[in-house]
């Protein structure tokens, strides 16, 4: 019985000397973190009680904020923020965050004890609760982060300015056709993103629009972005086919930056005919809203610019209809939350409550409805809508049946005269004439009696655009005579040519031809006349990203 009662109590001596021993070392770390915490004079360390009391204060503290521990001892917490942050209720809502969450991230705007105000970054950490599981208070922790956010400021200006310059600098102005844009650089990054937007008028009337994002950040995407802006409106000056524009610049970048890879969408708008030729790489699917709130997607599955490896795309084409609404965008806005379905059923929803609404900034309304905080990735936004009205009173529209001779030669003349005499010399309106009667002649050549033609003469852009649409086999226009010099074969559509600013012959997708012939004449200059010693400098012009599509003046 003493054994047990001996070896009982060394066992609780033991037990005493543990613990003995745990404290000391427990009191040498807590002696070892406080002077560790008096040490830091970059950052300020502070203890706050549960109203928000400081309770205790480092030499960082009084280096960082100017007050030495008699003068804030007792103080709230809230001495320390700016009138602005006190009435916003800022340290209310520290208090409440950290305690609901156990910590909260502060970044934003303090006060010195002499009125100086910096932008401050830390945290407000809640203490380990006590045994009975009741909050103790909170430690503080305040950097001056003022330097380092002046220079963010400077590179995510310079991102910016860097990032618009490669943007267009305006929409185009196209009666019949409305424009919004959106252009928002990543809110955690100061680096030029790779996103881009764009649309540009072609020669023949035609609207070149096109979205995308160069994979990656930094000075590389944001030059990859004018690359290939620049290659799409090249190729579709002369080939206006979305899935050749989309092959071309996958040729241009897999020879040039090989291991980039870019998602893109390009359509091509054409009035005339109230359809959408559009084509896909990789890129978040656009969206096709009507003024009945109805919404369809456009896009396919495909692979981005620069992995296609020789496969190339397709093009689809869509009809619509007066009031119509095209959303495109990338995909920082369906992306922000990490969410790609809850992202794109956002935009969907913000896209329907755009179809009937008047028109109002719609690019800014969606941001605000889908990414009201931003998003951490780049954000670009292109949003349209088709007036048909108002493009129609700028067009003439003429319906010829073939087999009536009689009304061909009569409708030659009603389209003389509807050219615009004043922007059109003599030798002009010979030539016009004179294309007008090439086209006729050809679509009862290829068509044949029993078929009939559409002829549209397109007014409203810089230069006047012939259309000859006609529902017969078909024909195409070679740009090069045949090899024997006596053929007749392909001799008149090669003087259509020639007497154009453009000549486009395209097959229609119900069948038949559609001709685009860009007449001379009515191309006024954008600069006035000035001799050349005296030339100004041409300035860049102002960035305006909406337009309405005004009507030009009447001819």
């Amino acid at each position: 019985m003493k054994k047990k009662d001996s070896v009982a109590t060394l066992s609780s001596d033991k037990g005493a000397l543990g613990r003995d021993e745990a404290l000391e070392k427990l009191g040498d770390s807590e002696q070892q973190l406080g002077l560790l915490v008096e040490s830091l004079d970059d950052y300020a360390i502070f203890a706050l009680s549960l109203d928000g009391t400081i309770t205790s204060w480092n030499s960082g503290g009084e280096a960082l904020f100017g007050y030495k521990p008699a003068d804030i001892l007792g103080c709230n917490f809230a001495k320390l923020f700016t009138p602005e942050g006190i009435a916003d209720g800022l340290p209310q809502q520290q208090l409440h965050e950290a305690t609901l969450h156990g910590c909260a991230s502060i970044e934003f705007i303090l006060m010195r004890k002499d009125d100086s105000r910096f932008r401050a970054s830390g945290k407000l950490n809640q203490l380990k609760r006590d045994n009975a599981g009741k909050s103790r208070g909170f430690v503080k922790i305040v950097r001056d982060i003022s330097e380092q956010d002046a220079v963010y400021r400077h590179e995510r200006a310079w991102s910016l300015a860097f990032q618009r310059a490669v943007l267009p600098a305006q929409l185009p102005h196209v009666p019949g056709l409305q424009f919004d844009a959106l252009y928002e650089p990543a809110s955690i990054d100061a680096q030029a993103g790779g996103d881009w937007y764009d649309a540009v008028r072609l020669l023949d009337g035609r609207v070149l629009v096109t979205i995308g994002d160069v994979a990656g950040r930094g000075l590389e995407a944001a030059v990859v972005v004018g690359v290939v802006r620049q290659i799409m409106r090249g190729i579709a000056q002369l080939h206006a086919d979305p899935s050749l524009i989309l092959d071309a610049a996958d040729r241009a970048l897999a020879l040039e930056y090989p291991d980039v890879y870019v998602t893109a969408w390009v359509a091509i708008l054409d009035l005339v005919t109230r359809t959408i030729t559009y084509a896909c790489a990789g890129h978040p699917p656009t969206l096709l809203v009507g003024a009945d709130a109805s919404t369809r997607e456009l896009g396919n599955p495909s692979l981005p610019i620069g992995l296609r490896d020789g496969k190339f795309g397709a093009s689809n084409t869509v009809s619509w209809s007066d009031g119509d609404t095209l959303v495109l965008y990338t995909d920082g806005v369906i992306e922000a939350k990490r969410d790609v379905l809850a992202g794109s059923a956002l935009i969907a929803e913000a896209a329907r409550a755009l179809g009937p609404a008047v028109w109002n900034e719609p690019a800014a309304e969606i941001k605000r409805l889908v990414i009201p905080d931003g998003s951490p990735d780049d954000v670009a936004i292109l949003v349209l809508r088709a007036d048909f009205p108002m493009y129609e009173q700028q067009v003439d529209r003429w319906h010829l049946d073939a087999s009536d001779p009689v009304a061909a030669t009569v409708l030659r003349k009603t389209f003389t005269a509807s050219l615009p005499h004043a922007g059109f010399s003599a030798d002009n309106l010979a030539d016009a004439e004179l294309v007008f009667g090439e086209l006729i002649g050809n679509v009862v050549r290829h068509a044949g009696t029993n078929y009939h033609a559409d002829i549209v003469v397109d007014h409203s852009g810089p230069r006047t655009v012939l259309h000859v649409l006609d529902n017969g086999a078909g024909f195409r226009y070679v740009s090069r005579l045949a090899p024997d010099p006596y053929s007749e074969h392909g001799r008149g559509l090669f003087l259509i040519a020639a007497m154009t600013a453009d000549f486009v012959v395209d097959q229609r997708p119900d069948g038949g031809s559609h001709a685009r012939a860009v007449l001379q004449g009515r191309f006024p200059s954008p600069f006035p006349e000035v001799p050349l010693r005296t030339l100004p400098m041409a300035s860049s012009p102002p960035s305006k990203h909406n337009t309405n599509g005004a009507a030009v003046p009447a001819r």
